[in-house]
C-alpha cells in the first residue's frame, strides 16, 4: 500500500500544482479571461485547462459567465470571510478601529503583511467619502507606497530593504511614490525615530494616509491600523496621537508590553 501511494502522489501533486497556477492567473486579473488566453498564460494544454476548471466550478472555485470566460467562483468569497474573522488581530483591532474612527470621522483601515504588499483585511468606513478601491478589503498594494508597509520595511534589516527594491525596483503609483532608494533609506530613518508613517498621495492621488504598528508577544509587527483621508489633514498631530494610542492597546491585547527603545 505504502508503494501505491507514493507512486500516484507526484501525479497528484502536479494536477494541484495545475489547478492552483490556473487559479493565481485568473485572480491576477480583473476581468473573466477565455480558455484560450488561461492555457496560453499558464502555458498548460487547453484539454487540461478544460479538465480542470470544471473540476474547480463543479467544487465552487471557479464560474463560467454568460460568455464563456472564466472568474474566481463564489467558494472564495466564502473563504475569505472565514479567514478575516477568525484572525485574532483583526478582532482585537476592530473595537479600537471604531473608536478612531469616531474621533476622526475618516476611514480607518486595517492591513497586514504578504510578501511585498499589503493586504486589507478589514475597515470602519466614513460614509461621505467610501472606500476607495485600491484599499478594499482583499486589495494589494506596494510596501513603499503605503504607510502600513513602510512600518514593516523599517523593521528589515539593510540587505532585506535591499532585496526589497531589487525585487520591486520600486515600482510607482503616482508621482508621489518613493522612486529611490536613497528616499526610502531616508523615509525609513524618520519613521524609526517617529514610531509611525505616512503616505502622501503615494498610493492614490489626493488620499493621505497615517499608520501605526500592531506588534505581537515579540514585539514583531504583524499588521498596521492606518486614518485614510481624502482632506490635508490639518488635525494630523491629534489624530496621530489616537492612532498611536489605538495600535499600542491592540498590541498589547496580543501580549506585547513593550516599548519602543
Amino acid at each position: 500500500m505504502t508503494t501505491e501511494l507514493s507512486s500516484k502522489e507526484p501525479k497528484t501533486v502536479q494536477v494541484l500544482d495545475r489547478a492552483l497556477k490556473i487559479l493565481s492567473f485568473i485572480a491576477s486579473k480583473p476581468q473573466p479571461l477565455s480558455l484560450h488566453d488561461i492555457a496560453v498564460c499558464t502555458g498548460l494544454h487547453p484539454s487540461t485547462v478544460h479538465r480542470l476548471l470544471w473540476n474547480l466550478a463543479d467544487h465552487g472555485y471557479a464560474e463560467r459567465d454568460q460568455n464563456g470566460c472564466w472568474r474566481l467562483g463564489f467558494k472564495y468569497l466564502e473563504y475569505g470571510h472565514l479567514v478575516r474573522d477568525r484572525l485574532d488581530v483583526r478582532e482585537k483591532a476592530l473595537p479600537l478601529m471604531q473608536v478612531l474612527y469616531e474621533k476622526t470621522g475618516e476611514t480607518i483601515n486595517l492591513s497586514m503583511r504578504r510578501g511585498d504588499f499589503m493586504m486589507y483585511i478589514e475597515h470602519v468606513y466614513a460614509p461621505q467619502t467610501g472606500v476607495r478601491l485600491a484599499r478594499q478589503v482583499g486589495a494589494m498594494a506596494p510596501l513603499h507606497c503605503t504607510s502600513g508597509g513602510k512600518l514593516f520595511l523599517s523593521e528589515m534589516s539593510p540587505e532585506e530593504i535591499s532585496a526589497y527594491i531589487a525585487r520591486t525596483k520600486l515600482q510607482s503609483r503616482t508621482e508621489y511614490s518613493i522612486q529611490t532608494a536613497e528616499k526610502l533609506i531616508v523615509t525609513l530613518g524618520r519613521i524609526r525615530e517617529l514610531g509611525w508613517a505616512d503616505d502622501i498621495e503615494e498610493l492614490e492621488p489626493g488620499i493621505q494616509c497615517i499608520g501605526a504598528p500592531i506588534r505581537d508577544g515579540q514585539g514583531r509587527i504583524i499588521a498596521a491600523i492606518t486614518i485614510i483621508s481624502a482632506s490635508s489633514m490639518p488635525r494630523k498631530p491629534e489624530w496621530t496621537r489616537h492612532l498611536l494610542s489605538a495600535s499600542a492597546a491592540v498590541s498589547a491585547s496580543m501580549g506585547w508590553l513593550g516599548t519602543r527603545g
